[in-house]
C-alpha cells in the first residue's frame, strides 16, 4: 500500500509543473511579477508582444506535455504494460516536457532582454522568494502524504 501511495504521489508531483500553466490570455504569474517593477509603457507593451509572440507555441508544447504525461500514468496503471514501453513512454513525457522548458526558457530570455539590471535583480529576487514558497508548499504536501519531509 505504501508503495502504491508513493508512486501516485510521484505522478501527481511531476504533473504539478503543467498543471500550474495559466491558460491563454490569462497569466496571473506576469502579473504578479510586472507589479512594483516600475515597468514603462514601452516595455509593458513589448512584454505583452513577446508573450503573444510565444503563446500558441506554449500552449502546444503543454498540451502535448499533457498528452504524454497521461499516457504514461495510464501505462504505470496497467500491469501488463512491458518495461520498455513504460521506458519509451517515460522518454516521451520527458521529452515534451523538456520542449516547454526550452519554449518557457526562450520567452523569459526576450522579457529578460528588455529589463534593466535592476529590474532583473527585482524579478530575480521575486523568483527566489517564490521557489522557497513553492518548495515549502511540497514539503507539506509530502508530509501529508505520510513521507519524509
Amino acid at each position: 500500500m505504501t508503495f502504491m501511495r508513493h508512486t501516485a504521489f510521484c505522478i501527481a508531483m511531476a504533473a504539478l509543473p503543467l498543471s500550474a500553466q495559466a491558460g491563454p490570455g490569462h497569466s496571473p504569474r506576469a502579473e504578479w511579477t510586472g507589479r512594483g517593477m516600475n515597468l514603462t509603457e514601452a516595455q509593458q507593451s513589448s512584454i505583452k508582444a513577446i508573450r503573444d509572440k510565444h503563446r500558441p507555441d506554449l500552449l502546444l508544447r503543454r498540451d502535448a506535455a499533457k498528452q504524454a504525461q497521461t499516457a504514461l500514468q495510464a501505462a504505470l496503471q496497467d500491469s501488463t504494460t512491458p518495461e520498455a514501453q513504460l521506458r519509451s513512454l517515460h522518454d516521451k513525457a520527458s521529452a515534451a516536457r523538456f520542449d516547454l522548458m526550452l519554449a518557457q526558457r526562450s520567452l523569459h530570455q526576450e522579457v529578460q532582454a528588455i529589463l534593466t539590471p535592476e529590474q532583473r535583480a527585482k524579478a530575480a529576487e521575486r523568483h527566489a522568494l517564490a521557489r522557497v514558497k513553492r518548495q515549502e508548499r511540497m514539503r507539506h504536501l509530502r508530509m501529508a502524504a505520510g513521507m519524509p519531509g
